[in-house]
């Protein structure tokens, strides 16, 4: 599994003036991984907002873009960020929640946040809060969003991919814990800064629509995420801005672990 990480770490591609930005992220690393990630996010602050940026070379690599970004990746990179010491280490961290250990390849790639969160939670890096929440509940979830739709997705126009994620969605049955709308003020006293949070949806397909950062001010419970037209942005009073999104049933929380 190292050398899988070493081998696409020497690969990397950093946007624009991202490694040095990383560079100087994981030199600054002395609190804790969420007040990091809550930090690095409010450096972020601003920043646009870049729609299927992985997908725009014809070849999968490890790519590092920390001058815009889409929900997942300003999650992700924050997390690999905060608990990484070196720039080389960050590239490990960030090749192994991708693409979950395995090599650097589209179809290996954590395309749905359930998937990715598990893995994430496997290799020590988060643990799931829901199951400790008030209201909590779950559900049998059925992944096959992207076989279904392919021409929503540029890699999918080859047919390996679309094979691939094909034979991957086939019986792709996760299953999901979350705290309903309703139930979220009741949760908001167990989070804390850099807790990650995901929007639970009912759109046939897929488990979540977006994600982002609990930003707590004491009693105010934020949220600092990248949002379409928006960039990234800070929506003030988390569980509002959740019921405010179509097809939203309810949000998961995840607390990132120390390094």
């Amino acid at each position: 599994m190292l050398l899988l990480a070493q081998a696409a770490a020497a690969a990397v591609i950093y946007i624009g003036g991202s490694g040095q930005q990383a560079e100087q992220a994981v030199r600054s690393n002395h609190g804790d991984v969420g007040s990091t990630m809550v930090q690095l996010s409010r450096r972020w602050l601003g920043a646009p907002y870049r729609a299927f940026s992985l997908d725009q070379s014809p070849q999968e690599r490890l790519q590092v873009d920390l001058q815009g970004f889409d929900c997942f990746l300003l999650v992700e990179q924050a997390l690999a960020l905060a608990r990484s010491q070196t720039k080389t280490g960050f590239e490990q961290a960030l090749q192994q929640l991708r693409y979950g250990g395995q090599s650097t390849d589209y179809c290996h790639r954590q395309h749905y946040f359930t998937r990715w969160a598990q893995t994430a939670i496997d290799q020590g890096a988060i643990r799931d809060l829901n199951p400790a929440l008030p209201g909590v509940t779950s559900r049998q979830r059925r992944l096959n969003f992207m076989s279904r739709h392919p021409d929503s997705y540029q890699p999918m126009q080859q047919r390996r991919n679309r094979d691939c994620i094909g034979k991957l969605e086939r019986n792709l049955l996760v299953s999901q814990s979350f705290v309903p709308l309703k139930a979220l003020p009741a949760a908001l006293a167990k989070l804390r800064n850099g807790d990650i949070f995901a929007l639970v949806t009912d759109i046939n397909g897929l488990d979540v629509t977006h994600v982002g950062l609990v930003e707590r001010n004491g009693n105010q419970v934020n949220g600092l995420h990248a949002a379409p037209g928006h960039g990234v942005i800070r929506s003030p009073d988390l569980v509002r801005y959740g019921g405010s999104i179509d097809n939203v049933i309810g949000m998961s929380f995840f607390r990132p672990l120390p390094r």
